[in-house]
């Protein structure tokens, strides 16, 4: 498996390995940590076209996304009252819970 760059956070803890396309996500972050979507980089100010998400974040072991979790922390937006809803659109928009969607690595 190819190397993932090291991603702020993790404190040096394991991280889980990627299941294979299709089964249940473990929060490995391969997907975002080799490719920001298109929800980050079009609603993300200043976002890279290339590279890792910036919303990528560590929460107990594995990780999460940013954009779902608290969209208006990364979207500059002045306060977190739609965290919820947009969250849940965000989720619904990624495909979040269907599974791993990133190509295995060669």
């Amino acid at each position: 498996m190819a190397t993932v760059a090291l991603i702020d956070g993790t404190n040096g803890e394991r991280l889980p390995i990627k299941p294979a396309y299709g089964l249940a996500c473990n929060g490995c972050g391969w997907c975002c940590a080799t490719e920001a979507c298109g929800v980050a980089r079009e609603h993300i100010p200043d976002h890279p076209a290339e590279g890792p998400c910036q919303a990528l974040e560590h929460d107990a072991g594995r990780f999460v996304c940013g954009m779902i979790r608290r969209p208006s922390h990364y979207m500059r937006l002045p306060n977190d009252w739609a965290d919820g809803p947009l969250g849940g659109m965000i989720a619904d928009a990624l495909g979040a819970g269907r599974g791993c969607d990133a190509d295995d690595p060669r």
